[in-house]
């Protein structure tokens, strides 16, 4: 038991490798979001054609459609770059203007292999750094927020939560982000919601 110990603790302590784990798992969108698998090949036209086929699409002009079409392409690459085997989207309403896009947001479900050590709260804080605990599916978690800047310039919000399955080398890591401040909050709410409905299944030891 002594030596177990010794050698688990001489290892950095590492967040994990993104990976799709051994058992089946189901988390729930809340009302408004569509979600696919984040790791489908055709991810980014499965975004784009979801807005195409919305009520939204023909209010928009063609400078409008090609900006959104950026960005949705640009959620199917931060979700194959994360290892997300989840992603969820929102879109908002008609923009005011016609240069403004609509808002944006996003929801990605990545799951971090942490052998050889078990997966527990202090890895979770290695990845959402000055968190506040957050309850989920799973137990414990951590919950931080951030504001980052975009590749245009824009500023957007990062929401993540961070929940080890206990007993486990398996850490989930939601992440939330919004193209509009005004609706951090909704994002918060959103992103907790998903966390609490988080299940696994896997065989009684």
């Amino acid at each position: 038991m002594t030596s177990t110990a010794t050698a688990a603790g001489s290892y950095r302590r590492r967040p994990g490798v993104p990976a799709r784990p051994p058992f089946a798992f189901t988390v729930t969108a809340p009302p408004g979001w569509e979600a696919f698998r984040g790791d489908a090949k055709g991810l980014r036209d499965d975004l784009v054609a979801l807005v195409a086929r919305s009520a939204l699409w023909p209010t928009l002009t063609e400078r409008q459609r090609l900006g959104l079409a950026n960005v949705l392409r640009s959620v199917a690459g931060v979700s194959a770059a994360t290892g997300a085997v989840a992603t969820m989207l929102r879109v908002g309403g008609t923009p005011v203007g016609p240069d403004a896009l609509p808002d944006v947001a996003s929801l990605s479900l990545t799951w971090l292999r942490t052998a050889p050590v078990l997966a527990d709260l202090d890895l979770a804080r290695l990845v959402v750094r000055d968190g506040e605990p957050v309850e989920t599916g799973l137990g414990p978690g951590v919950l931080a927020r951030r504001v980052e800047s975009t590749p245009t310039g824009a500023d957007q919000i990062t929401s993540q939560v961070a929940a080890p399955l206990p007993d486990s080398i398996w850490l989930a890591v939601l992440t939330g982000t919004t193209s509009a401040l005004e609706h951090a909050p909704a994002m918060d709410e959103a992103l907790r919601a998903v966390a609490l409905s988080l299940r696994v299944d896997r065989p009684e030891r």
